[in-house]
């Protein structure tokens, strides 16, 4: 009889125990969480400061008008160079809107060709 008492102090015990326990597991998971979080914000609060030190230099200052917003001294001529667009399916499209068949790596060409060439000979 006392046996069974035992066994249910003990269950009764150990079911008190697993709510601290868990609010501990939780808490601890916070605060490596806030860390985590903590030298993050301390890298970007570095990397901030180092970038309102450059700010006062007069020629970074320059680089970045002249880069960010195209601006220029005076009396220099701007020019701006344009690249061509490389999407050979918006330059050259065929009939139909698909890609051109000279796109691609060479074994989706290869597949290409070898498809249209069964489907114009079926035996």
């Amino acid at each position: 009889m006392y046996g069974y008492a035992l066994v249910a102090v003990v269950a009764l015990l150990a079911a008190m125990a697993l709510g601290p326990l868990q609010s501990y597991t939780a808490a601890a998971d916070r605060v490596d969480a806030l860390v985590k979080k903590r030298d993050i914000l301390r890298e970007e609060v570095d990397r901030l400061e180092q970038r309102r030190e450059r700010l006062h230099d007069l020629e970074e200052i320059e680089l970045m008008a002249r880069t960010d917003f195209g601006l220029v001294r005076p009396g220099e001529v701007p020019f701006v160079v344009v690249t061509p667009e490389t999407d050979l399916d918006r330059v050259h499209p065929d009939a139909e809107g698909r890609a051109a068949p000279d796109e691609g790596p060479w074994y989706r060409r290869l597949g290409r060709w070898l498809g249209a060439r069964l489907r114009a000979n079926p035996r």
